[in-house]
Protein backbone atom coordinates (compact mmCIF):
# COMPACT_ATOMS: atom_id res chain seq x y z
CA UNK A 1 0.00 0.00 0.00
CA UNK A 2 2.97 2.66 1.05
CA UNK A 3 4.33 1.66 -2.44
CA UNK A 4 1.53 2.34 -4.45
CA UNK A 5 0.66 5.78 -2.58
CA UNK A 6 4.15 6.62 -3.35
CA UNK A 7 3.60 5.78 -7.18
CA UNK A 8 0.56 8.08 -7.20
CA UNK A 9 2.30 11.10 -5.24
CA UNK A 10 5.06 10.87 -7.39
CA UNK A 11 2.83 10.80 -10.46
CA UNK A 12 0.55 13.80 -9.28
CA UNK A 13 3.93 15.57 -8.69
CA UNK A 14 5.19 14.80 -12.29
CA UNK A 15 1.87 16.39 -13.89
CA UNK A 16 2.62 19.10 -11.42
CA UNK A 17 6.19 19.73 -12.61
CA UNK A 18 4.56 19.47 -16.33
CA UNK A 19 1.81 22.32 -16.28
CA UNK A 20 4.50 24.58 -13.91
CA UNK A 21 6.75 23.99 -17.09
CA UNK A 22 3.82 24.97 -19.34
CA UNK A 23 2.63 27.73 -17.17
CA UNK A 24 5.75 29.36 -17.42
CA UNK A 25 5.87 28.96 -20.90
CA UNK A 26 2.50 30.78 -21.63
CA UNK A 27 3.95 33.65 -19.30
CA UNK A 28 6.96 34.43 -20.90
CA UNK A 29 5.06 33.57 -24.72
CA UNK A 30 5.03 37.12 -26.83
CA UNK A 31 7.40 39.89 -26.58
CA UNK A 32 10.22 39.09 -24.45
CA UNK A 33 10.32 43.08 -23.29
CA UNK A 34 7.13 42.96 -22.52
CA UNK A 35 7.68 39.55 -20.06
CA UNK A 36 11.06 41.28 -18.52
CA UNK A 37 8.92 44.77 -18.16
CA UNK A 38 6.45 42.68 -16.52
CA UNK A 39 8.65 41.01 -13.77
CA UNK A 40 11.06 44.64 -13.22
CA UNK A 41 7.44 46.37 -12.34
CA UNK A 42 7.83 46.21 -8.88
CA UNK A 43 11.36 47.35 -8.78
CA UNK A 44 10.53 49.95 -11.53
CA UNK A 45 7.76 51.00 -9.37
CA UNK A 46 10.35 51.01 -6.14
CA UNK A 47 12.88 53.73 -8.79
CA UNK A 48 10.32 55.82 -9.47
CA UNK A 49 8.79 56.45 -6.61
CA UNK A 50 12.10 56.82 -5.20
CA UNK A 51 13.17 59.36 -7.14
CA UNK A 52 9.56 61.10 -7.13
CA UNK A 53 10.07 61.20 -2.83
CA UNK A 54 13.75 62.30 -3.12
CA UNK A 55 12.12 65.35 -5.71
CA UNK A 56 9.60 66.34 -3.47
CA UNK A 57 10.73 65.55 0.13
CA UNK A 58 14.09 64.91 0.35
CA UNK A 59 15.92 61.45 0.97
CA UNK A 60 15.06 60.68 4.46
CA UNK A 61 13.11 57.73 4.73
CA UNK A 62 9.80 57.53 6.80
CA UNK A 63 11.43 54.72 9.19
CA UNK A 64 15.13 53.38 9.00
CA UNK A 65 18.22 54.92 7.37
CA UNK A 66 16.94 54.26 3.54
CA UNK A 67 14.77 55.82 1.57
CA UNK A 68 14.96 53.18 -0.68
CA UNK A 69 14.54 50.17 1.33
CA UNK A 70 11.42 51.43 3.45
CA UNK A 71 9.87 51.66 -0.58
CA UNK A 72 11.14 48.35 -1.65
CA UNK A 73 9.38 46.68 1.81
CA UNK A 74 6.45 48.07 1.02
CA UNK A 75 5.67 47.50 -2.61
CA UNK A 76 7.04 43.95 -2.31
CA UNK A 77 5.05 42.22 -0.50
CA UNK A 78 1.85 44.70 -2.07
CA UNK A 79 3.16 43.57 -5.58
CA UNK A 80 3.36 40.23 -4.57
CA UNK A 81 -0.18 39.85 -3.70
CA UNK A 82 -1.14 41.93 -7.06
CA UNK A 83 0.58 39.49 -9.60
CA UNK A 84 -0.40 36.25 -7.71
CA UNK A 85 -3.91 37.32 -7.21
CA UNK A 86 -3.62 38.04 -11.44
CA UNK A 87 -2.10 34.95 -12.19
CA UNK A 88 -4.20 33.23 -9.91
CA UNK A 89 -6.99 34.86 -12.08
CA UNK A 90 -5.89 33.56 -15.49
CA UNK A 91 -5.49 30.11 -14.69
CA UNK A 92 -7.08 27.74 -17.56
CA UNK A 93 -9.15 25.46 -14.96
CA UNK A 94 -11.91 24.53 -17.71
CA UNK A 95 -12.12 20.57 -18.64
CA UNK A 96 -10.91 21.33 -22.37
CA UNK A 97 -8.09 23.71 -21.31
CA UNK A 98 -6.34 22.09 -18.28
CA UNK A 99 -3.70 18.65 -18.79
CA UNK A 100 -5.56 15.37 -18.94
CA UNK A 101 -5.34 14.06 -15.36
CA UNK A 102 -4.74 17.20 -13.73
CA UNK A 103 -7.69 18.38 -11.54
CA UNK A 104 -8.94 22.17 -11.49
CA UNK A 105 -7.20 22.41 -7.86
CA UNK A 106 -4.47 20.88 -9.53
CA UNK A 107 -4.00 23.68 -12.11
CA UNK A 108 -4.39 26.13 -9.20
CA UNK A 109 -1.56 24.57 -6.82
CA UNK A 110 0.74 24.53 -10.48
CA UNK A 111 -0.26 27.91 -11.12
CA UNK A 112 0.53 29.70 -7.63
CA UNK A 113 3.80 27.50 -7.12
CA UNK A 114 5.31 28.73 -10.24
CA UNK A 115 4.49 32.05 -9.99
CA UNK A 116 5.02 32.76 -5.98
CA UNK A 117 8.31 31.21 -6.83
CA UNK A 118 9.05 33.30 -9.39
CA UNK A 119 8.02 36.64 -7.17
CA UNK A 120 9.49 35.19 -3.99
CA UNK A 121 12.81 35.19 -6.05
CA UNK A 122 12.85 38.36 -7.24
CA UNK A 123 12.33 39.66 -3.62
CA UNK A 124 15.20 37.87 -2.56
CA UNK A 125 17.35 39.43 -5.00
CA UNK A 126 16.51 42.90 -4.54
CA UNK A 127 17.04 42.88 -1.02
CA UNK A 128 20.09 40.81 -1.27
CA UNK A 129 21.18 43.50 -3.87
CA UNK A 130 19.91 46.15 -1.84
CA UNK A 131 22.39 44.69 0.81
CA UNK A 132 25.55 44.35 -1.47
CA UNK A 133 24.73 48.24 -2.24
CA UNK A 134 25.24 49.01 1.47
CA UNK A 135 22.13 48.77 2.66
CA UNK A 136 22.54 46.92 6.10
CA UNK A 137 19.09 46.95 7.41
CA UNK A 138 17.97 45.28 4.06
CA UNK A 139 19.62 42.44 6.10
CA UNK A 140 15.98 40.79 7.45
CA UNK A 141 15.52 41.63 11.43
CA UNK A 142 13.79 38.08 11.38
CA UNK A 143 13.52 35.79 8.33
CA UNK A 144 10.74 33.88 10.07
CA UNK A 145 8.63 37.22 11.08
CA UNK A 146 9.19 38.04 7.18
CA UNK A 147 8.51 34.80 5.90
CA UNK A 148 4.92 34.27 7.51
CA UNK A 149 2.98 37.62 5.78
CA UNK A 150 4.60 36.52 2.39
CA UNK A 151 2.49 32.73 2.54
CA UNK A 152 -0.70 34.63 4.34
CA UNK A 153 -0.56 37.09 1.38
CA UNK A 154 0.03 34.01 -1.29
CA UNK A 155 -2.93 32.36 0.20
CA UNK A 156 -4.76 35.18 0.17
CA UNK A 157 -3.83 35.97 -3.73
CA UNK A 158 -5.14 32.12 -4.07
CA UNK A 159 -8.66 33.08 -3.01
CA UNK A 160 -8.75 36.50 -4.40
CA UNK A 161 -7.71 34.86 -7.43
CA UNK A 162 -9.81 31.73 -7.69
CA UNK A 163 -13.16 34.63 -6.86
CA UNK A 164 -11.64 36.59 -9.89
CA UNK A 165 -11.56 33.37 -11.86
CA UNK A 166 -15.45 32.90 -11.72
CA UNK A 167 -16.71 36.69 -11.94
CA UNK A 168 -14.45 37.35 -15.46
CA UNK A 169 -15.94 34.40 -16.81
CA UNK A 170 -19.10 36.40 -16.76
CA UNK A 171 -18.38 39.57 -16.58
CA UNK A 172 -15.08 39.87 -18.48
CA UNK A 173 -14.64 43.80 -17.77
CA UNK A 174 -14.03 42.92 -14.34
CA UNK A 175 -10.09 42.45 -14.57
CA UNK A 176 -9.87 45.76 -16.27
CA UNK A 177 -11.94 47.14 -12.95
CA UNK A 178 -9.49 44.99 -10.52
CA UNK A 179 -6.26 46.10 -11.35
CA UNK A 180 -7.59 49.65 -11.31
CA UNK A 181 -8.68 49.05 -7.75
CA UNK A 182 -6.09 46.91 -6.74
CA UNK A 183 -3.53 49.40 -7.48
CA UNK A 184 -5.47 52.48 -6.05
CA UNK A 185 -5.49 50.46 -3.06
CA UNK A 186 -1.28 51.03 -2.48
CA UNK A 187 -2.26 54.31 -1.34
CA UNK A 188 -4.25 52.50 1.44
CA UNK A 189 -1.91 49.86 2.17
CA UNK A 190 1.06 51.54 4.24
CA UNK A 191 3.34 51.22 1.56
CA UNK A 192 4.53 55.08 1.33
CA UNK A 193 3.91 56.15 4.61
CA UNK A 194 3.86 54.47 8.18
CA UNK A 195 0.38 53.71 9.11
CA UNK A 196 0.20 54.41 12.74
CA UNK A 197 1.30 58.25 10.93
CA UNK A 198 -1.78 58.73 8.95
CA UNK A 199 -3.97 61.23 9.31
CA UNK A 200 -7.22 59.51 10.95
CA UNK A 201 -9.87 59.83 8.56
CA UNK A 202 -7.07 57.75 6.31
CA UNK A 203 -5.78 54.91 8.87
CA UNK A 204 -9.34 54.16 9.56
CA UNK A 205 -9.41 53.06 5.58
CA UNK A 206 -5.80 51.77 5.65
CA UNK A 207 -6.77 49.50 9.02
CA UNK A 208 -9.89 48.34 7.09
CA UNK A 209 -7.34 46.94 4.26
CA UNK A 210 -6.36 43.96 5.10
CA UNK A 211 -3.47 43.85 3.03
CA UNK A 212 -1.85 46.89 5.22
CA UNK A 213 -1.30 44.71 7.51
CA UNK A 214 0.64 42.27 5.54
CA UNK A 215 2.66 45.20 4.64
CA UNK A 216 3.41 46.18 7.79
CA UNK A 217 3.92 42.48 9.48
CA UNK A 218 6.12 42.05 6.49
CA UNK A 219 8.05 45.92 7.64
CA UNK A 220 7.91 44.48 11.65
CA UNK A 221 9.96 41.27 10.08
CA UNK A 222 13.09 43.68 7.87
CA UNK A 223 13.27 46.31 10.79
CA UNK A 224 12.34 44.68 14.22
CA UNK A 225 11.04 47.55 15.92
CA UNK A 226 8.82 48.62 13.46
CA UNK A 227 5.61 51.02 14.38
CA UNK A 228 3.11 48.39 14.37
CA UNK A 229 -0.06 49.14 16.68
CA UNK A 230 -2.57 48.85 14.27
CA UNK A 231 -1.37 45.50 12.87
CA UNK A 232 -3.43 42.89 13.33
CA UNK A 233 -2.40 39.45 12.44
CA UNK A 234 -5.50 37.70 12.77
CA UNK A 235 -7.49 39.79 11.26
CA UNK A 236 -5.45 39.19 8.02
CA UNK A 237 -5.77 35.71 8.51
CA UNK A 238 -9.26 35.96 8.97
CA UNK A 239 -9.42 37.59 5.36
CA UNK A 240 -7.36 34.79 4.04
CA UNK A 241 -9.35 31.30 5.59
CA UNK A 242 -12.58 33.84 4.04
CA UNK A 243 -11.01 34.56 0.51
CA UNK A 244 -9.66 30.78 0.15
CA UNK A 245 -12.93 29.45 1.12
CA UNK A 246 -15.31 31.40 -0.78
CA UNK A 247 -12.88 30.81 -3.76
CA UNK A 248 -13.14 27.18 -3.87
CA UNK A 249 -17.38 27.15 -3.24
CA UNK A 250 -17.50 29.29 -6.14
CA UNK A 251 -15.22 28.01 -8.05
CA UNK A 252 -16.53 24.43 -7.69
CA UNK A 253 -20.21 25.46 -8.55
CA UNK A 254 -18.95 27.08 -11.97
CA UNK A 255 -16.71 23.77 -12.83
CA UNK A 256 -20.14 22.13 -12.32
CA UNK A 257 -22.17 24.93 -14.65
CA UNK A 258 -18.65 24.47 -17.55
CA UNK A 259 -19.01 20.53 -16.85
CA UNK A 260 -22.81 20.50 -17.86
CA UNK A 261 -22.42 22.91 -20.54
Amino acid sequence: MATGYVVAVSSWWRLIWLSMGLQLNQFSRGSRLVFILSLLEPLLVIVAMYIIRGLFRGREASYGSSLFLFIASGVLPYYLFIRLSTRTRGTATGPRTRLPGLSALDAYIASIMINALIWIVMIVAIFFGMWLWGIDQARPDSIVTCTQPIVLLILFAVGVGMINNVISRYFTAWTNIYAVVTRGLVFLSGVFIIVDLQPLRWRAWSIANPLSHGVEWFRLGVYGRYPHNSLDTFYLMEWVLIALFIGVVVDRAALRMLDRA
